[in-house]
C-alpha cells in the first residue's frame, strides 16, 4: 500500500499532516511519501483540490487532516486485510 500526502509551505494544517505522515511511516508494509507541492518543477494532480490531501493507493481518503488514531488504524486494519486476501 502506498499513502501520498500531499501539502504546502503556507498550509496552517500541514503540521499535523507532516505527523501523521511520521507516524504512518512506521507502519510495517505501507509506503508513505509526503510531497510538497511549493517545491521547484512540482505540478498538482489534477484530483488535489485542498492540502492536506491524502492520497491511498491512488484514490482520495482524506481532504484535510483525519483524525490521526482513527486514520493510522484504519491503515493498519487495510494493510491486515490486503495480507489477508493475498495470502489466500
Amino acid at each position: 500500500m502506498h499513502l501520498d500526502i500531499y501539502i504546502t509551505n503556507v498550509c496552517t494544517n500541514c503540521g499535523e499532516a507532516l505527523l501523521i505522515a511520521e507516524r504512518a511511516q512506521s507502519i510495517a508494509g505501507l509506503h508513505v511519501s509526503v510531497v510538497n507541492l511549493d517545491q521547484a518543477g512540482q505540478s498538482i494532480p489534477p484530483h488535489i483540490v485542498a492540502v492536506p490531501t491524502y492520497v491511498l493507493d491512488g484514490k482520495v481518503v482524506s481532504l484535510g487532516n483525519p483524525e490521526r488514531e482513527m486514520f493510522l488504524s484504519m491503515l493498519r486494519n487495510n494493510l491486515e486485510q490486503q495480507i489477508k486476501e493475498e495470502a489466500s
